[in-house]
């Protein structure tokens, strides 16, 4: 399956105001040989063979016309024997995740290609999810390329966090001017974990992603430096990338950049207009007309500046380790908080009440099933809890909860 995210650069651009200005990237899932007909029975056979699917990936990514061009689910074999030369041949070069436990159970991986007269390879990492690249153009600026594919489970979203926090501590290290992090991220952007880390830092309480609330783990991850903006802005839930059968509807894949580096100057939607959207919602993915199970994304940018500072020490020091706080400061703080949040009495009674779990859980054991139903009771009151008492005193309470569990737990 694979599939292409890129930046893509603006249509009819020649080589020198490519060089000057703008850079596109595009990012694209399209090259698996072997699909589960069982969950794309919807799907006409033909259309799921690989030999009639490279024809329309590569056709895409011709018309795309992208400067760096991302793949997730590429099998290692296709991209030696036939698209890497593909890409060649329309003058990109490219590496592939080189990750041997991978190989093995699952012998696919993320695959990077860029433009090869505008940019240089200095440098790449693989990690179990992602392919890391660094990029520099004529002006010896450097761009870091995360080609992400998430753990797809959707019960791990402190996985995904944790796999993103790797990846960008390792970015830290490099010397860079601007980063772009894309790819299949396996959870909404509208509301995810991993999109609430890119875009605040850290996960902050309160954040849902499936419709569940995610783990306090999530906000135990390590922040990271960087400012980052999403180049796409999906409020509207108009758009999205991935369906199966047109029931439900998601916007799995993301492309998250620098705006201190880089301006973004157009997103790609993910149609070619309202009617294949509608034909999408009838039919499902993939199709004879679209490759593969996601839709590809694309952002064009343009550097902000022709010289630029380098990122690599505001994320290193952000990703330094910080100093431990006292058990006794941070529930001091929580008591703080609870003290001067605006609700009264009997409110704050009640919230007591709804964040106290059961004294008779078992320690490292499995709660009994009645027991579990008592907790998620108590999780539906005090989201009602939340809903009544304001934005203000819920972003208290709940950073309150967030320092109480550091405490217990240091």
């Amino acid at each position: 399956r694979a599939r292409a995210d890129a930046t893509e650069a603006k249509q009819g651009a020649g080589a020198q105001d490519r060089a000057q200005g703008p850079v596109g990237v595009t990012r694209r899932r399209c090259a698996r040989t072997r699909w589960h007909h069982a969950w794309y029975g919807h799907v006409e056979r033909g259309a799921l063979q690989w030999e009639s699917r490279r024809v329309g990936i590569i056709a895409e990514i011709t018309r795309t016309d992208a400067d760096i061009v991302c793949l997730q689910e590429v099998e290692f074999v296709l991209f030696e024997e036939e698209l890497s030369p593909a890409m060649v041949s329309l003058g990109y070069h490219g590496v592939v995740q080189k990750d041997p436990k991978r190989s093995s159970d699952h012998p696919a991986g993320n695959a990077t290609f860029w433009r090869d007269e505008m940019f240089r390879l200095e440098a790449e990492v693989s990690r179990s999810r992602t392919l890391t690249t660094l990029l520099t153009d004529a002006s010896k600026r450097g761009i870091a390329v995360v080609n992400c594919h998430l753990e797809g489970d959707p019960h791990q979203a402190s996985t995904r966090v944790k796999q993103l926090q790797t990846a960008l501590k390792q970015v830290a290290s490099m010397e860079h001017h601007a980063m772009v992090v894309l790819g299949d991220f396996n959870c909404d952007l509208r509301t995810s974990a991993s999109a609430a880390y890119l875009a605040f830092g850290s996960v902050p309480d309160g954040v849902q992603e499936w419709g569940r609330d995610v783990p306090p783990a999530a906000g135990d991850v390590p922040g990271h430096g960087y400012s980052l903006s999403s180049a796409y802005n999906v409020d509207s839930g108009d758009e999205f990338t991935f369906t199966i059968r047109g029931t439900s509807v998601w916007f799995l894949d993301q492309l998250w950049y620098t705006p201190s580096a880089l301006e973004a100057v157009a997103t790609r939607s993910a149609f070619h207009g309202p009617e294949h959207r509608k034909t999408i919602l009838d039919r499902g993915l993939p199709s004879a007309d679209d490759p593969s199970d996601h839709l590809p994304i694309a952002a064009a940018f343009r550097w902000t500046s022709a010289s630029l500072p380098s990122l690599a020490t505001a994320g290193a020091a952000a990703l330094a380790p910080a100093p431990a706080v006292p058990a006794h400061a941070l529930e001091r703080e929580a008591e703080e908080l609870l003290a001067a949040c605006p609700m009264s009495e009997v409110q704050r009674t009640e919230w007591l009440r709804v964040t106290t779990l059961p004294p008779s859980l078992p320690k490292g054991g499995k709660p009994a099933p009645e027991q579990l139903a008592a907790m998620k009771e108590l999780q539906r009151q005090k989201e009602a809890f939340l809903a009544e008492v304001g934005e203000d005193a819920e972003a208290m309470l709940l950073r309150a909860q967030q320092l109480s569990r550091k405490a217990r737990k240091s």
